[in-house]
């Protein structure tokens, strides 16, 4: 199965139903459309101060970054965690299928989850579906392969 790495707290977000677009300078390759991917909790994360400044540059919706940045952590608690180091970090931990890719000026309902200037795609997180337990695993930039049998409870 194809896999993609997203760093914390974005991959949960995304898993978790709480994110709804994942954001890129590019276009998902038309042959990934419609086809599950797992997704890998890059093993390097954001901290909450790197966290609020990603927030205040790169928020669209004009709300103060406090705002942003609060809505941040309420999904974070909201996806079940505590405190922002118990999110799991090199491991895959979930699949999902991209139902659609679109230019980022289309897409209103995004929460200031993710980056959502000119020129990026937002591509639509449906049929979600968490693994059991983390799976460690390396992850790698853009698409790659991961052994099916290590996904085989979700897929």
């Amino acid at each position: 199965m194809n896999a993609l790495s997203i760093w914390q707290p974005h991959a949960s977000l995304l898993l978790a139903g709480l994110k709804p677009y994942e954001t890129r300078g590019w276009r998902l390759p038309a042959a990934l459309l419609g086809q599950r991917i797992a997704i890998h909790a890059g093993k390097s994360t954001s901290d909450l101060e790197e966290l609020a400044e990603y927030v205040h540059d790169r928020r669209e919706s004009g709300a103060p970054a406090e705002e942003a940045f609060d809505r941040y952590v309420r999904a974070i608690l909201a996806a079940g965690f505590q405190r922002f180091n118990e999110m799991p970090r090199g491991c895959l931990i979930g699949t999902l299928v991209f139902s659609a890719c679109l230019p980022a000026e289309q897409i209103d309902d995004h929460q200031d989850f993710g980056h959502f200037g000119p020129g990026r795609f937002g591509w639509r997180a449906s049929d979600v579906k968490l693994l059991p337990e983390p799976v460690p695993f390396r992850g790698m930039q853009g698409f790659f392969r991961v052994p099916d049998e290590l996904l085989a409870g979700v897929t």
